[in-house]
This record gives structure tokens, C-alpha cells and sequence, in this order.
């Protein structure tokens, strides 16, 4: 099960890397809309021209790189169902799906908490009351709850060995393998990745917002009649993809970091 798990590391690392910068680019999109000068880095959106915004320009970009997470993740859940193989390249487009709805339902989860987020910055914009806060808040816990539990019998489904399926306690393993260690791994590196510290908030999201999948390990006891799959290729560590996110780490450290002023 090691490689699974350098497998699914680099998968997740990937996909929270593509999660991030389309975030990020739809910030600064809305900002060249808007005309404020925007200035796009690897975790954040400077607007050069920012006293020139209007207040619902402001909401339209706060707003803009969430409700694309959300695009993200419901276009890539469907392209995931439709897929029968079950290989990495799966695996990578059921990362992307969870971490874009992810991105999402967490800023909703914690925009009463952190007032520079984007939805914070939106309620405090717009003068939310505290109570709509914490309900959408509440709303956001329970779809996010219901979302990564959908995550388990997915996750099982690339399991390549039929006995790692048989019992609740081999399917805990699995997960354990394929999404916790993945989760604390990738974490780690995205925190890197990461750096400098522009808001404390960005520093601590890559590890607290996995948290959540302690419960689709967790129900991996309850699932059952899942069959293993077929692609051999799971248990091979991908050269091809550790590339990729090799390719795609120094673009974000080196291109996107220092700021591409659009």
C-alpha cells in the first residue's frame, strides 16, 4: 500500500495545486474586469488599483474564486462518475472534484471567523448579522459532512487486491493509506508551497481543511460490495505524474509567487 499512498500524495498535491491557482486566476480575471490592476500570485490576488473598486466590484471578486471552486468541483464529480477504470488519472479527478467543493463549503464554514477570507469579506461588505452567518455556516458543516462520506466507497473502488476489501478493518486500512497519509503528506507540502506567510489563514488551510476526511475513513467499516479494480497501474509509483506536479510546483514558486501583473 506505500505506493498508493506516494500515488494519491502527488495526486492530492497536484489537484490542490490546480484548485489553488484557478481560484486565484478567477480573482484576478474579475479583477482585470474591474480594472483594478490585479497582480496574480500563487496564493493571494494583489489589485493595485484597489481605492477605485466599488463595493459590489468587490464582492464580485471576493466571490468569483469560490463559486468557480464550486464549478470545479461539480464539473469534475461528473466527469469522475463517468469514468469506469479507476486508474490515477481517476484518482486525480476525485481529488480535484473533493477539493474544489472543499474550497468552497470552507469558506462558507469559516467566514464568520476570518473577515479576510473571501466570504468573510463579503458579509462584512454587505453587513451580514452574525446569526446568517453561523447558519450558512451550519448549512456549509453539513453539506461538507455529507460530501466527503460520499468519498469512501469511491476511494475503495482503487483498491487493486480483493482481500484489502473483505473485512471492515482491511477497508479502514485502505483508506487509511489512500486518504489519510495523503491528506498529512500533501498537507506538509502545500504549507511549503505555501510560503511566505501573507495571512495566517493560508498557511493553516491546507491541514485544517482535511480534517474532514477522518469520516470517510472512518465509514470505510460500513461499505461493502465493492469490487477491486483492475488497473495495475496503482500500485506503480507515476513518474509521469510526479512531473507533472514537479513542473507545476516550480511554476507556482517561481512564476506565480514573485506575481504575474495582468
Amino acid at each position: 500500500m506505500f505506493r498508493i499512498t506516494v500515488n494519491s500524495t502527488v495526486l492530492y498535491v497536484t489537484a490542490f495545486l490546480v484548485t489553488t491557482i484557478l481560484h486565484e486566476s478567477f480573482h484576478a480575471l474579475f479583477g482585470v474586469l474591474f480594472d483594478s490592476h490585479p497582480v496574480l500570485h500563487h496564493n493571494y490576488v494583489e489589485h493595485l488599483n484597489s481605492e477605485t473598486i466599488t463595493n459590489s466590484q468587490n464582492i464580485a471578486i471576493a466571490l468569483s474564486g469560490p463559486l468557480f471552486s464550486l464549478m470545479q468541483g461539480i464539473i469534475a464529480a461528473g466527469i469522475f462518475f463517468r469514468m469506469k477504470k479507476y486508474d490515477l488519472t481517476q484518482l486525480l479527478i476525485a481529488w480535484v472534484a473533493i477539493l474544489g467543493f472543499n474550497n468552497f463549503l470552507g469558506y462558507l464554514l469559516t467566514g464568520p471567523l476570518f473577515k479576510v477570507g473571501d466570504i468573510g469579506k463579503v458579509y462584512h461588505i454587505l453587513g451580514a448579522p452574525l446569526y446568517l452567518q453561523i447558519i450558512l455556516a451550519l448549512i456549509a458543516a453539513v453539506l461538507l459532512v455529507k460530501i466527503t462520506l460520499m468519498m469512501s466507497r469511491p476511494f475503495l473502488g482503487f483498491a487493486t487486491h480483493q482481500e484489502w476489501l473483505q473485512v471492515g478493518s482491511s477497508r479502514k486500512k485502505y483508506l487509511f493509506y489512500i486518504i489519510i497519509l495523503p491528506w498529512i503528506f500533501g498537507s506538509l507540502i502545500m504549507t511549503v508551497l505555501y510560503l511566505p506567510i501573507i495571512a495566517i489563514i493560508s498557511i493553516i488551510y491546507p491541514l485544517m481543511s482535511g480534517f474532514v476526511f477522518i469520516g470517510p475513513w472512518q465509514n470505510g467499516e460500513r461499505i461493502t460490495d465493492v469490487m477491486a479494480s483492475k488497473s495495475t497501474g496503482n500500485e506503480k509509483i507515476s513518474v509521469y505524474y510526479i512531473s507533472i506536479l514537479i513542473l507545476l510546483s516550480v511554476f507556482f514558486k517561481l512564476v506565480l509567487q514573485p506575481g504575474i501583473v495582468l
